[in-house]
């Protein structure tokens, strides 16, 4: 009986391994490497760059970005509007406040961060925006991408 529940306790402990989404090492390292790809983006964004912007998010055919209710679903639709927008600024500049990373697996997590811009348009006028972000992200062959973004403001 001894020998019967060993061998379970083992079997089990084998299998609920196995299940596991990957290895904690594994999902530190994802987690900070979905942080530094929400860094980036907005560091592409504070540099006013929508070419490097757009190169942060998934070409996938799946692939979507919400801002409040607007949804593009292709990078080419993204970069048109991101460049547009900021050819209205002067300056951009948005930041993270507190951010969270849930990850599902080693290759796949979900990043929630609070943000806050301060940007002035082109006419001088300063204006303000806070919010959230909500993004799923993905290992692909280039790096982790994002699949799915939601801002809310």
């Amino acid at each position: 009986m001894t020998r019967f529940v060993l061998a379970f306790v083992v079997f089990f402990a084998a299998c609920s391994q196995a299940a596991r989404p990957g290895s904690n090492a594994e999902l530190r390292s994802s987690e900070q490497a979905i942080l530094a790809l929400a860094d980036s983006i907005l560091a592409a964004a504070r540099a006013r760059d929508p070419d490097r912007f757009v190169s942060f998010f998934s070409d996938r055919p799946d692939f979507v970005y919400l801002i409040n209710t607007r949804r593009f679903t292709s990078r080419d639709s993204l970069r048109a509007t991101f460049a547009s927008m900021l050819g209205r600024q002067q300056s951009f500049d948005p930041r993270w406040g507190d951010r969270l990373v849930q990850m599902l697996n080693g290759a796949t997590g979900v990043f929630t961060g609070d943000f806050e811009t301060h940007a002035r348009r082109v006419t001088g006028e300063p204006w303000t925006a806070r919010g959230v972000v909500t993004f799923a992200a993905v290992r692909e062959s280039r790096g982790w991408r994002v699949v799915n973004w939601h801002t809310t403001e």
